[in-house]
């Protein structure tokens, strides 16, 4: 995935993991340093991008002082005015209410002037997920190897683009194989995400003590020179 692209990722149940991976794709990106990151977090009901980074602390904007100006928003201003988790700047979603869809397509615009983008993406249809899904160059589906978190994923699975969407799996199962869960979905199966501690501490997701196997998922996603992490996790 070259700088300035834009990835989305959604989950195809709740607690599926796709804000978790979102999280680590955009500090993925970052590790490469070759320009800012931009993690967006286009999902109100996911409870805040910012308390799975551990960053609900951390001043800066949120959704909730996001001003349109003329119908556009300055990248600079924008990069200057959103918080920081290590090489990534964030806007976490603060409101359940819905998002300004004009809003969002202005900030994936602004983002991807400035470098590459990740984000976090609503699973039920709206006029929000149809702006950021326009926005995207390359979605990720996240569905547990479960019969009922495949079904509901088909139906998110539905609204997708195919041609530019994929499936990565969380957890195994002998019934339900990667494979047979693309299958199902009409999907490609981008790899497997293993459950990892990193992903769920109490502190926010840990970069550092990523599992390989996890980190090995993130560089098949993000493409060529796709991140450098710390090694200190088996």
């Amino acid at each position: 995935m070259a700088d300035g692209a834009v990835i989305g990722v959604v989950s195809g149940c709740g607690g599926a993991g796709g804000s978790a991976l979102a999280a680590v794709l955009a500090g993925c990106a970052a590790g490469r340093r070759a320009g800012p990151v931009v993690l967006l977090d286009c999902d109100p009901l996911g409870g805040g991008i910012d308390v799975l980074l551990g960053c609900e602390q951390v001043p800066g904007a949120r959704w909730r002082q996001v001003r349109l100006r003329g119908g556009a928003i300055d990248p600079v201003s924008l990069l200057s005015s959103l918080p920081r988790w290590g090489g990534v700047s964030f806007l976490a979603a603060d409101t359940a209410a819905d998002l300004d869809p004009s809003a969002v397509a202005a900030l994936i615009e602004a983002s991807t002037s400035l470098g590459t983008v990740v984000i976090d993406l609503p699973r039920w249809p709206s006029v929000v997920r149809a702006r950021a899904l326009a926005g995207c160059d390359r979605v990720v589906l996240v569905t547990p190897a479960e019969v009922r978190a495949v079904t509901a994923a088909a139906l998110v699975a539905a609204g997708l683009d195919t041609g530019r969407s994929s499936v990565a799996v969380r957890g195994a199962s002998k019934s339900l194989p990667p494979d047979r869960i693309g299958a199902l979905l009409g999907l490609p199966v981008t790899g497997a995400i293993p459950y990892d501690p990193a992903l769920c501490r109490p502190g926010g997701v840990q970069l550092s003590r990523l599992r390989r196997a996890t980190r090995q998922l993130a560089d098949a996603l993000l493409g060529p020179g796709g991140g450098a992490l710390s090694e200190t996790a088996a």
